[in-house]
């Protein structure tokens, strides 16, 4: 009996830290499932004052979009999505559909949706998107920010 107490002492450890490392990761999805909208909603702004602090800034990190194909960092993202996304239209409009998947792994996360956009240009033309969208988050402090994303839509438009 004298040699089970130990080894019963040392499983009761472990559950206990099993059931609090899955508690964490729980809350780590959801705080980045409440998240998601947010930066989605962030783009409809045409502000990058609203959208910058959800992304990291490293001069590393690469982000992958519709138009150009990709971003060396967010330097380049800064510079070109004016003119690419904002100077030619007057508004976006974007809807996270109901298939957000949230994962998390320690202090990084994924996210992966389908959107719908709904553009209009300056001109007044408007046009509806369905596309996809990838996120890889990293907590940074208190904060999770997007280290990578990737948004495309599917070949031969929607």
């Amino acid at each position: 009996m004298r040699k089970l107490w130990p080894l019963s002492f040392l499983m009761g450890v472990a559950v206990v830290y099993m059931a609090a490392m899955q508690s964490h990761a729980q809350q780590n999805e959801q705080a980045v499932r409440a998240l998601v909208p947010r930066i989605v909603a962030s783009w409809e702004t045409f502000d990058l004052t609203k959208i910058e602090p959800y992304y990291a800034r490293d001069p590393d990190l690469t982000y992958f979009d519709l138009a150009p194909l990709k971003y060396n960092n967010w330097a380049e993202y800064r510079a070109t999505v004016p003119k690419v996304l904002f100077d030619p239209n007057s508004s976006l409009k974007l809807k996270v559909n109901d298939d957000l998947r949230v994962h998390s792994r320690g202090s990084l996360a994924w996210a992966t949706f389908t959107f719908g956009a709904d553009v209009t240009a300056k001109q007044g033309a408007t046009s509806h998107l369905e596309g996809r969208w990838t996120m890889v988050l990293e907590k940074r402090g208190t904060n999770w920010l997007v280290v990578h994303e990737h948004v495309s839509a599917p070949l031969g438009g929607s």
